[in-house]
């Protein structure tokens, strides 16, 4: 079964071009686009940029994250919506907080207290369960609770939504942190021991270090029962569909009567056990070990889960906790994690605002007509192919005719704030929000797949592509300089953002979207013939991926980042056809045109510009999908056009002979 693929901007990795160049930040001084493209693009911008203290790398990437940090902020902090304002209030109102004490989380404590018995219990983990995981959109299959839940389409094109049950429960991080035996993973083991007995004294447990013991003890059993990412993140899973009554028979352990009913899920024909040994392992655990032990985990769980809004000893504790485990949030102040809080509650409702304010229904436009251009240049390019057959020609011609591939924000807002926000009430506020989104999702299990359904909040610089919807969302946020400007000339639109949409659309056409055919099942539409076609097509490309070296020791590895590179290159070509026919007959003549074609080729180059340390090189080269931006960038080198631009010439680094050009779309 295909593995799942989730095409997130946001998570890209970038660097450098060579040979070898002793400090793989630095530019060249004078270096000439046809030795070192990106050098020649981005001096100015490599020559004063520093990477943080903090990080490994700084990336185009990293500049819009940042700007889109800043403006999500500017978005709260100065929101006349009265929700958000009131929600964030909530959550920077510390005296507050600190007045009400422990009351905010007390019903649900006596509750755990007043379990008697297994049947109970399963009462009480079925009564909260959320809607905190999303398998087959985002590939989040963890949950936050003991098992999470999400309503999503299928694998295989079906017209309805599934109700899908994943693992979850482990506060400390993914099953390795549990299971491996570093002195590192060891040592953060203990400081989680120390965070949950704190937490449990704080609510006032008594015998708090044996108490996370247990917790811990626990805690570990179900890491072992969990399965690996790699199990969890094959698009198989899916498949996995168990009548509800199955459940008691495939997972005992829990009373699954009690626990559909108090989830409101007993009208629920089938539910997909997403990680069916992982929900076997935690059913048996259940059965197995103490009810006090159990108490006890809920009762840390439900302190850690409201932590940050608790009085100071909890929080305090939580923050220590996040420094331990070295969190991005570890140095959050209190506005900041209001800021990131609000932002996760309700991400739809904080979205629009955002877009209201930074992305203008004129950009969205442009963007679009940027899209609307690179598909029908691509369309030529399918069409041309000398490596596809009829038959796969057509059906890739029709996923384009069917794709929806839709930029900045939604064009039918949701309303993802319908309860009641209080400004002196953070605990109840997260528990209503959560409460409204599995009230949702338990709706939309019953109904039929969305094949418009936006899956990105607009604020979030990144963006997905889905396989089983032919969709693709590409955020608002991410629609910066230097990767979008609404007032760029169409050639440096097309060079920037352009190939970028490009190198996405060819996604849903070549070895990743081979395995999903025009409905978005899980159907493998390319013939042997086709496969053996883009072999002998790309392998040179592999040649010449395999042959760059960033470091004296290390290079580029052609196979793996194949499928990333063949994006590139056509994307790239892609952009060029659309930005070309864009212009069509305002096009100027002789060197007006060579100057448009330079600021295309350019505005591509300072779209991955990036900066990068050696020891997150290595790993790069070690184990990530994309080549470093430096040698991407470097694609250039495959099209005469750029050769014309730049009177790039033999000797050049970077010239390859016409012969030696890759064309695969």
């Amino acid at each position: 079964m295909a593995t799942s693929q989730r095409a997130c901007l946001a998570g890209i990795f970038w660097i450098a071009f060579g040979p070898v160049y002793p400090d793989v930040a630095s530019p060249q001084a004078g270096v000439a686009p046809g030795d070192d493209f990106f050098a020649y693009a981005n001096a100015d911008w490599l020559d004063s940029t520093a990477i943080p203290a903090d990080k490994q790398k700084w990336t185009a990437g990293s500049e819009i994250a940042a700007a889109a940090g800043r403006q999500l902020a500017a978005v709260i902090h100065g929101s006349s919506h009265r929700k958000v304002r009131d929600f964030y209030a909530a959550y920077v109102d510390e005296a507050g907080i600190e007045q009400r004490g422990l009351a905010p989380i007390a019903p649900m404590l006596k509750e755990i207290g007043e379990l008697h018995d297994k049947a109970s219990l399963s009462r009480w983990l079925g009564a909260n369960l959320r809607a905190d995981v999303d398998p087959l959109n985002l590939g989040v299959y963890d949950s936050q609770n003991l098992f999470g839940f999400a309503a999503c389409f299928g694998i295989h094109g079906q017209r309805e939504n599934f109700a899908y049950l994943t693992q979850g429960g482990l506060a400390l991080g993914d099953r390795d942190a549990y299971l491996d035996d570093t002195p590192a993973a060891i040592a953060l083991r203990a400081k989680y021991r120390d965070y949950v007995a704190r937490l449990l004294t704080a609510i006032g447990q008594d015998n708090a270090a044996q108490r996370a013991d247990t917790v811990l003890a626990l805690e570990t059993a179900l890491a072992r029962a969990h399965a690996t990412a790699e199990e969890s993140s094959k698009d198989g899973n899916a498949d996995n569909a168990w009548p509800r009554g199955q459940f008691l028979l495939e997972a005992p352990g829990i009373d699954w009567n009690a626990f559909f009913a108090a989830a409101g899920l007993s009208r629920q024909q089938e539910i997909v056990a997403w990680q069916p040994a992982a929900i076997k392992g935690t059913a048996a655990l259940v059965a197995s070990q103490p009810l006090e032990a159990w108490k006890d985990y809920l009762r840390f769980h439900t302190a850690h889960r409201y932590a940050d809004v608790l009085p100071s000893p909890i929080a305090r504790a939580a923050r220590d906790f996040r420094v331990a485990q070295g969190s991005k949030l570890a140095s959050a102040t209190r506005e900041e994690l209001a800021i990131d809080v609000t932002n996760r509650a309700m991400p739809l409702t904080v979205g629009r605002l955002y877009a209201e304010r930074y992305f203008p229904p004129s950009s969205k436009a442009r963007a679009q007509s940027i899209v609307d251009h690179v598909v029908a240049a691509f369309r030529k390019r399918v069409e041309a192919s000398q490596w596809m057959t009829p038959a796969t020609k057509r059906t890739a011609l029709a996923k384009l005719g069917v794709m929806r591939f839709e930029v900045g924000y939604p064009d039918r807002w949701i309303d993802d704030a319908k309860v009641p926000i209080d400004a002196h009430d953070p605990v109840g506020n997260l528990r209503r929000l959560d409460e409204s989104k599995y009230r949702e999702a338990l709706a939309k299990a019953r109904r039929d797949v969305d094949r418009g359904e936006w899956v990105v909040a607009p604020q979030w610089p990144g963006a997905v592509l889905n396989f089983q919807l032919n969709s693709y969302n590409f955020a608002a946020a991410f629609l910066q300089p230097p990767k979008f400007d609404a007032n760029a000339s169409e050639a440096a639109s097309y060079g920037a953002t352009g190939a970028i949409f490009a190198h996405e659309v060819t996604h849903f056409v070549d070895t990743l979207g081979a395995d999903y055919d025009v409905q978005g099942a899980m159907h493998e539409w390319w013939t042997a013939e086709d496969r053996a076609g883009y072999a002998a097509a790309t392998r040179p490309l592999i040649a010449q991926f395999s042959a760059y070296r960033p470091l004296p020791d290390a290079a580029v590895d052609g196979q793996r980042t194949l499928v990333e590179n063949v994006a590139d290159l056509g994307g790239l070509a892609i952009a060029f056809d659309a930005y070309r026919d864009a212009v069509g007959r305002r096009a100027p003549d002789g060197e007006a045109l060579k100057r448009m074609d330079r600021e295309f080729f350019t505005a591509y180059a300072r779209a991955w510009r990036s900066t990068m340390r050696e020891d997150a090189l290595r790993a790069m080269l070690k184990g990530d999908g994309h080549a470093p931006d430096r040698y991407r960038v470097a694609t250039v080198r495959n099209l005469d056009a750029w050769y014309e631009a730049f009177d790039v010439k033999p000797g050049q680094r970077l010239y390859l002979d016409p012969k030696d050009r890759v064309r695969v779309w």
